[in-house]
């Protein structure tokens, strides 16, 4: 090395004088190096393990199908477990055979005793992105449930899944084929043409077999849709539905959105919504049912970039009792012949002023808290109902980040319910001063990861206590309790097990035959 650093100086000057002579032919001072050093570090070999010949990719259309295609999948058994106190029921039925004469005890009904249930569900959904062409991408969801146990009639593990010939339900919840214009298109750029079973959400959420079409621009967004409504429990006269989504962006931080579904009778959203700055975000609308307004709606959220605290306010006026009385399909006749009693009736939804706060805060690092309030009032107290009332709601939560990676989390919770006295009531069948008068809860579980996340458990309990009324008696500080836990493993970046428990005694005024109920959950998670 000594005798090569005289020959590297005087290459080095000899660039430097050569760069003096030749200003606009700067020499390159690395190439000088490679010679230098040419020769002196004998070339290896390549490996031929680490040189393996690349093919090149091409396209090979329906070849590469499995590289476009997904899956996932969820299965869950369900095992419920009765445990009953010996008790007869409220109407005297008890467990016990029939016999040619009168039971002082009361009416024997041996189905309405039924232990234990025990049902599996199948989840899939399934389809392709980008095969053949990468403007088509196709999804499907599919849903199977069973009744392994043949629950009977009078069973208190009876199901809507009992309802079905064989105790099994084979459901095709979605299938549709979209094809989306590229940035290439041109006037089709940012548009999509969708056909199938599907879910439009919009003023209502509508299911139907049909197109729907939308486009997104900078300026505005629009969908249309329409199609056959498809139900899965019903066989309604009224099939024909349609709408449209159309949202304008007036400027940068302002919006103007029209929702709209054309079903029996028509709904439709106005909702506008502007942002003051990045904390602070405001939107309100107007809910029209067949001409007339039923609600208007403000909102207003505050979250701050630093993340630590985020609140919500919200005001909600019901203008008017012309509602859909929960569901807006409710108007379609139904013609199924197995549907032969009508729906149940829950009344009109009175006017009423209702109003939210809820408010979540980062104290530290490791403590959150979180709060909300209810507060709704009738506005005409006389029309009261037992699904119609004004109440109070109130909640307060908080999570711990504590060592050793635990997170406790808990919250408490009361409602106060108004209801009129029952006394003066003058009909037998009267519920409009039946139900709560207050309820207060306190939640806490416990959750601890392990492994990186792999494996996560989680286990803790809930009591609530009810003061309850009706035209015959009053409860007061009527309790109920329970235990819930449960446990997840990743087994690998596709595959997850899961198992759920919970444990509680039932509410002896309703059921007093039941003296705890356990309930077991035991589902895998895989996806391709």
């Amino acid at each position: 090395m000594q005798e090569r650093f005289p020959i590297l100086l005087v290459l080095l000057l000899s660039s430097v004088v050569w760069a003096q002579d030749n200003p606009t032919k700067p020499a390159p001072v690395t190439v000088y190096w490679d010679r230098l050093l040419e020769g002196a570090i004998p070339a290896a070999p390549p490996d031929p393990a680490l040189t393996v010949p690349q093919e090149p990719r091409t396209n090979r259309g329906a070849a590469d199908f499995l590289d476009h295609f997904f899956l996932e999948s969820r299965t869950e058994y369900i095992r419920q477990e009765i445990a009953l106190s010996g008790r007869p029921t409220l109407t005297g039925v008890f467990d016990g055979p029939f016999t040619p004469f009168i039971n002082p005890i009361g009416i024997p009904f041996h189905d309405a005793f039924q232990p234990n249930s025990d049902q599996i569900f199948q989840f899939l959904n399934w389809g392709t992105r980008e095969w053949l062409s990468p403007r088509i991408n196709t999804s499907f969801s599919f849903r199977y449930a069973q009744d392994l146990s043949q629950v009977t009639s009078a069973s208190p593990a009876l199901t809507l899944l009992n309802t079905f010939p064989s105790d099994r339900n084979l459901e095709l919840l979605a299938g549709t084929v979209q094809i989306r214009g590229l940035a290439s298109d041109g006037v089709f750029a940012g548009t999509s043409l969708q056909v199938g079973r599907q879910y439009i959400y919009g003023s209502e959420l509508a299911a139907f077999d049909g197109a729907s079409f939308q486009a997104n621009r900078r300026r505005y967004s629009v969908s249309v849709f329409a199609g056959r409504r498809f139900a899965r429990y019903s066989d309604p006269s009224q099939r024909a539905i349609g709408g449209m989504n159309l949202r304008l962006q007036l400027t940068p931080d302002t919006s103007v959105e029209y929702e709209g579904v054309a079903y029996v009778k028509g709904s439709q959203n106005i909702v506008v919504r502007h942002r003051f700055s990045p904390s602070w975000l405001f939107n309100t609308y107007v809910r029209i049912i067949g001409g007339s307004a039923t609600d208007y709606s403000a909102q207003a959220f505050y979250a701050p970039s630093t993340g630590q605290t985020a609140v919500s306010a919200s005001f909600l006026q019901k203008l008017s009792d012309r509602d859909f009385i929960y569901d807006y399909t409710v108007a379609a006749a139904d013609r199924d012949p197995h549907n032969r009693l009508p729906r149940l009736y829950f009344g009109r939804v009175e006017p009423y002023s209702q109003g939210v706060l809820d408010v979540r805060h980062e104290i530290t690092r490791r403590v959150r808290l979180g709060g909300s309030v209810w507060l709704r009032r009738l506005n005409d107290p006389a029309k009261q109902g037992p699904y119609d009332t004004s109440f109070d709601d109130y909640r307060i939560n908080g999570q711990i980040f504590a060592p050793l990676g635990l997170q406790p989390f808990f919250e408490i919770r009361q409602r106060n319910t108004d209801r009129r006295s029952p006394a003066g009531a003058t009909q037998f069948d009267d519920v409009s001063i039946a139900g709560e008068t207050r309820m207060q809860e306190i939640q806490l579980e416990l959750r601890r990861t392990f492994g990186e996340g792999r494996l996560a458990l989680r286990g803790g309990g809930f009591y609530r206590r009810f003061n309850l009324q009706d035209r015959f008696f009053f409860i007061n500080n009527a309790a109920v309790r329970g235990l819930t836990g449960g446990a997840q493993l990743k087994l690998d970046s596709r595959t997850r097990l899961y198992l759920d428990y919970s444990l509680d005694d039932d509410f002896f005024i309703f059921r007093p035959s039941i003296q705890h109920a356990q309930v077991f959950r035991l589902g895998m998670a895989w996806r391709y």
